[in-house]
């Protein structure tokens, strides 16, 4: 039987950003505020993951509901895949 990977410590979402629109990630973990500059699984709804490369940390606190630490960062955009575009 093939040895399974570590359970993750963190957890990276999509946020809405309420202040300028848009997206954020969203970071929770015992270390969340640590990861700027690094490119992380990010979790979709329907549980699909991206990697996105985390730009610059926004804000970080406890999460009300979980009292697990938190953080927000603003990921490097990446340009839609010539896949997504209609042939003519």
């Amino acid at each position: 039987m093939a040895d399974k990977a570590p359970a993750r410590s963190h957890r990276a979402t999509y946020a809405r950003d309420k202040k300028k629109g848009g997206y954020l990630i969203r970071v929770e973990g015992p270390k969340a505020n640590m990861f700027a500059g690094r490119e992380v699984p990010v979790t979709t709804r329907n549980n699909d993951e991206h990697m996105e490369k985390l730009d610059g940390l926004i804000w970080t606190g406890t999460d009300e509901e979980t009292g697990k630490p938190v953080a927000l960062y603003s990921f490097v955009s990446r340009p839609a895949s010539i896949d997504d575009e209609i042939p003519f």
